[in-house]
């Protein structure tokens, strides 16, 4: 009789088992069935989502090419110019239509907003003209600041690739050769410049024309100058490796005193970020606590705009309520930190460097910090003020 149960039970055992293992086999085809369909139904929203973006890339490429198309010769020469200056290979309609459907855009919306807070006329204009110009602003200043960075990174390079190409050339290598082992990759972009020069020069122009090209890509006075200096040495045949190595001599030692200038600066540097930063914020803050404090003692007090008149031993004092708000004094004190961090700002750069271009970065930090510095400093003493005079 136990022998009948144990088989009875093996027999159950067994066909749980197997019922478990059909259920598991079922449910595990069943998932990766499902997780199959899954990762195709992905991969074909993936294709339909990458076609419909590479249409709409083209679409909007198209687009932007067709309202640059419209903008005048002249402004498209100029973008032109500025795309080779940076290096980019761009198509000068196409930037131009980016920044006008951003224009448009921005202003639109800046409109916008403007209608639906219900104000002024005047203030819908400058929402709808400002963010407008804006935006142009800021894109030139890009093309500028990406412009004046090729200059630098190729002048600071250009006395080494100077006097490497003299040496190979005292070595008894040809220009052409000579320059070629100069571009070397720790050059940036003098060195693919040059490898430029050498495949224009392979493919049948002559070696003076690519290196006067190279020189209009590059907007760089010393660059021209040297390459012109090269020419002229070519073709009269006199010792250019002694030419190049002097032109090299007279660049480090421009850049020697500009170092020493920047270095002598510093002081002057440091006076007026302090009037921007400390100084400027501080005196505003605390005007605008004053203008604050009269005016809230002419409303308390009731004094109208009438002149009271007090007459004491000593003469006829008129007092008189402020004829300025500090919501009007606190828009001067903003617009005037914004000027003054302006001109600040390309002012440290003409200081330090000569150019007025090696400022323009400050201006993004100067004006945001000297304002909110002046905010900060307008809420301490403002708390401070308030506990003083009880308000």
């Amino acid at each position: 009789m136990v022998s009948i149960i144990r088989r009875v039970s093996r027999i159950i055992s067994n066909l749980v088992g197997m019922i478990v293992d059909t259920l598991v086999s079922i449910i595990s085809s069943v998932v990766l069935a499902i997780a199959d369909l899954v990762m195709i139904i992905l991969n074909f929203i993936i294709l339909i989502a990458k076609r419909l973006t590479f249409r709409f890339v083209r679409f909007a490429k198209s687009l932007h090419a067709r309202l640059g198309s419209y903008f005048p010769r002249g402004s498209k020469s100029r973008m032109s110019r500025m795309i080779i200056y940076t290096g980019l290979t761009r198509n000068p309609e196409e930037i131009l239509g980016v920044g006008l459907i951003y224009s448009i855009m921005l202003s639109v919306m800046t409109t916008l907003v403007a209608i639906a807070l219900n104000l002024s006329l005047l203030m819908i204009i400058l929402a709808a003209i400002i963010p407008f110009s804006l935006v142009w602003i800021l894109l030139y200043l890009f093309f500028f600041l990406l412009i004046d960075r090729r200059t630098s990174s190729v002048e600071k390079v250009l006395p080494d690739v100077l006097t490497m190409i003299s040496q190979n050339m005292i070595a008894g290598m040809t220009t052409y050769n000579a320059l070629w082992v100069a571009a070397r990759p720790e050059f940036g972009p003098l060195a693919v410049e040059i490898q430029t020069v050498a495949r224009e020069t392979l493919s049948g122009e002559s070696f003076e024309n690519a290196l006067i090209s190279m020189s209009d890509r590059i907007k760089s006075y010393k660059l021209s100058r040297s390459v012109k200096l090269m020419v002229q040495g070519m073709r009269s045949g006199g010792e250019l490796p002694t030419v190049l190595q002097e032109i090299a001599n007279d660049i480090r030692t421009e850049q020697n005193l500009f170092r020493r200038m920047r270095s002598e600066t510093t002081s002057q540097t440091m006076f007026i970020l302090f009037a921007l930063l400390i100084g400027a914020p501080l005196l505003f803050a605390a005007s605008l606590q004053f203008v604050t404090i009269f005016s809230t003692i002419f409303s308390e007090t009731g004094i109208s705009t009438a002149s009271s008149t007090l007459t004491p031993h000593t003469g006829i004092i008129s007092i008189q309520e402020l004829p300025i708000s500090p919501d009007f004094f606190w828009k001067y004190a903003v617009i005037t930190l914004g000027i003054s961090g302006l001109f600040g700002a390309l002012l440290i750069g003409l200081i330090r460097t000569g150019k007025l271009s090696a400022g323009v970065p400050l201006i993004i930090i100067l004006i945001p910090l000297a304002i909110i510095i002046f905010v900060v400093l307008e809420k301490l003493l403002g708390s401070l003020f308030v506990g003083m005079m009880g308000f």
